[in-house]
Parts: C-alpha cells; structure tokens; sequence
C-alpha cells in the first residue's frame, strides 16, 4: 500500500494521510504503509517530510514507523484508526488559551500555518460550547481562556 503525498500543501498532506490511513485500517488493513512525501527541494527534508515525521512521533499510539534508505519515504504501520483532526485543534487552541485571554485574531494568527480558518473558527465555537473554553469580553473585543479543571 501507498500514500504519496507529492504535490500538497503541508496542512493537505496530513489531512489526506490521516483519511487514507483509517480507510485502510478500517478495512481491515495491517501491513507497511509506504508514505512517500519528498525529501524537499534542498535534499535536507521538506516541509511535508518534517510535519509529517512530528505527527507520527506525536500519534506513536496509533501506529509505528520507520524510515528507509530513500529519505523521501516513511514507513507506517497502524495500530489502530487515529482521530480526526479536531482533537489535535482543539488540544493546540486550549494549550494557546491556557495562560491568558486571547482574540480570535490572535488563535488565528498562532494556528494559521496547521489549520484552515474554518477549522480553528468551528473548533474554537465546539469548545466554548463543550464548556472547555471560556468566552468573554475585555476591552470591547472577544476573547478566550482555557477553564481550569
């Protein structure tokens, strides 16, 4: 099996790994999955190649991974179906939140480079509403802080 990676964003690759990888494991599917994203225009690992390896080390419950000879690949092979994307927003949104009130400007401006505005806009809305995230007013502006357990 073959996940090639070629030709999308970062923010694209990671999404589009994480939906073939759980329609591969949930078809039933436990052999090496062969990840080719490119070893970067330099040689010296691109952007997908990076954010990709950081994903895996950070998901290393869901499956397990080697690298091969040819640096552009990476070998996964999964333990069971990694959660969707809104787990790991939400998580990075709480963490940002965590230490003071921050505007939705400022979530944005933080998330942008892993998440679509869309994305960080629903997530933040998912978590105010789960009662995670508090909402509030400062100085005629919006803003958010992460509830204390």
């Amino acid at each position: 099996m073959v996940i090639d990676l070629h030709n999308m964003t970062c923010n694209d690759a990671i999404r589009f790994f994480i939906g073939k990888y759980n329609e591969l494991f949930k078809s039933g599917y436990r052999g090496s999955i062969e990840v080719i994203h490119g070893y970067g225009s330099q040689g010296e690992g691109g952007v997908i190649k990076k954010r990709l390896r950081q994903f895996l080390l950070e998901n290393k419950k869901y499956l397990k991974f080697s690298f091969d000879v040819n640096p552009g690949v990476t070998f996964v092979t999964p333990i069971r179906a990694i959660p969707q994307i809104t787990i790991e927003i939400s998580k990075d949104i709480l963490e940002f939140c965590k230490e003071s009130p921050k505007s939705m400007d400022k979530i944005v401006g933080n998330l942008f480079k892993k998440y679509t505005h869309k994305e960080i806009f629903s997530a933040v809305k998912a978590l105010v509403k789960k009662g995670t995230l508090d909402s509030f007013f400062k100085k005629n502006h919006q803003v958010y802080l992460t509830k204390e357990d």
